[in-house]
């Protein structure tokens, strides 16, 4: 049989991987799976090249590429949503991040500010913006390509007053690189993001995706994604 290629967000990672492999060995359909940022998303499949069968990405994308037809929107199905969050350096003395006043404080005693180039850290900036200190700490914000970079250089930072900011879910994979995650932004000042599987229009098997889209959206599959973080 052949596989089903799906483009991904990093957010869901772990859950996706884990259902992609009892998928495969309930069913033997390969999941082939690969991994970029919102972005890069839109524009492979803005491009109109033949990237995958399904794409999972945070709503507002799935919505606007189902508009100009570079998904089946009437296809999608909600997997659940990933709150923003906050990690330290391990080992570094854990800030307060209770009230937007308390992240406004600490932005401002940070050495550096670390998030991606993604959505989620377009997200961070307006965060930031919003809290009127985006001048004051611009000289120490550092943005990377991915979150993998981003929280590579926290773990690395000198110092013990560096914040980086990215997905809950995304931050605590990369936990193993020497980073603490130590909670989600106050709801005041956070966003949950609600990820979506769909089909795209060129699947070369678009029963065998939408297959895998209910597989991932069914009870056992939602219950899996939650253990993972997402709500």
């Amino acid at each position: 049989m052949p596989g089903i290629r799906v483009l991904s967000a990093a957010a869901v990672r772990q859950g996706l991987a884990a259902l992609a492999e009892s998928f495969g060995a309930e069913t033997g359909i390969e999941v082939n799976l690969a991994f970029t940022t919102g972005p890069n998303i839109r524009e492979r499949l803005e491009a109109a090249t033949d990237v995958a069968d399904v794409i999972v990405a945070p709503i507002e994308l799935i919505d606007a590429l189902a508009g100009k037809g570079r998904l089946l929107g009437d296809g999608a199905a909600k997997l659940g949503g990933v709150e923003a969050g906050v990690a330290i350096k391990s080992g570094a003395t854990v800030p307060d991040i209770s009230s937007a006043d308390a992240v406004r404080a600490a932005l401002l005693n940070a050495e550096a500010v670390v998030f991606n180039k993604a959505s989620s850290g377009d997200f961070i900036a307006q965060m930031i913006d919003g809290l009127g200190v985006a001048d004051e700490i611009a000289a120490r914000v550092r943005r990377f390509e991915d979150g993998a970079e981003a929280m590579r250089f926290l773990a690395a930072a000198d110092g013990d007053s560096a914040l980086g900011f990215g997905q809950s879910t995304g931050l605590k994979i990369h936990e193993p690189m020497g980073i603490t995650v130590i909670g989600p932004l106050p709801a005041d000042i956070g966003k949950v993001t609600t990820y979506v599987a769909a089909p795209a229009p060129e699947a070369a098997d678009p029963a065998q995706a939408r297959a895998l889209i209910a597989y991932l959206t069914n009870d056992a599959g939602r219950e899996r994604f939650r253990e993972t973080g997402v709500m």
